[in-house]
This record gives C-alpha cells, structure tokens and sequence, in this order.
C-alpha cells in the first residue's frame, strides 16, 4: 500500500476511533482492521497499525467491563499529525506535477 494511501486510511481511522469510543462493536472492528494492516504493511507502515489497534483494544475491552479507560490521546494527536503531515505532502506534491506537466 502506498505511503500516501496509508496516511489517508490512518487520518480516517484516528477520526473514528475519537467519534465512536463509546461504541465497542466499532472498536473491535477497527481493532481488528488495525492489526491486519499491521501484519499486512510491517516496516513500511507511515503510522504504527499497532499502535491503534491496541488503543481500541483497550477502550473496548474497558467498555466491555463496564470501567471505560481512556483513549491515548496524546497517540492518537502524535499519528493524527503524522497523518495529516503526509496526506499534504502528498496533494503539494501532485499540485506541483500538474504544474510542471499540463
């Protein structure tokens, strides 16, 4: 998968994570998606698929409990802007072919 792809996939990943904490069938779903993507990408990963996963596997095994921890959400802002940083790098850089190549 490219960098570019990844980064995009990551912005929409951390932005549902944050919009559904509450929702457990969500979490493990993302949880799930996050680790196949981790055995998937391994070293060429722009974020850590990892990471992400075990931030929903927290949240939804705590909700689950009935003792909600949380989101890591210094992790998520850290991923969020790492995302964010590459999706821009990518549009700047095709922005910059269409004016080099018409």
């Amino acid at each position: 998968m490219k960098q570019s792809e990844q980064a995009i996939l990551a912005r929409d990943m951390i932005q549902m994570i944050r919009e559904n904490a509450d929702n457990s069938d969500v979490l493990e779903y993302l949880d799930s998606f996050a680790f196949s993507l981790a055995r998937g990408l391994e070293d060429s990963s722009v974020v850590s698929w990892d990471d992400l996963a075990s931030v929903c596997d927290q949240r939804y095994y705590s909700l689950n409990n009935n003792s909600p921890v949380p989101l890591d959400v210094k992790l998520l802002n850290q991923y969020d802007d790492l995302s964010r940083n590459s999706c821009q790098k990518f549009v700047t850089h095709k922005r910059n072919e269409k004016l080099t190549h018409p």
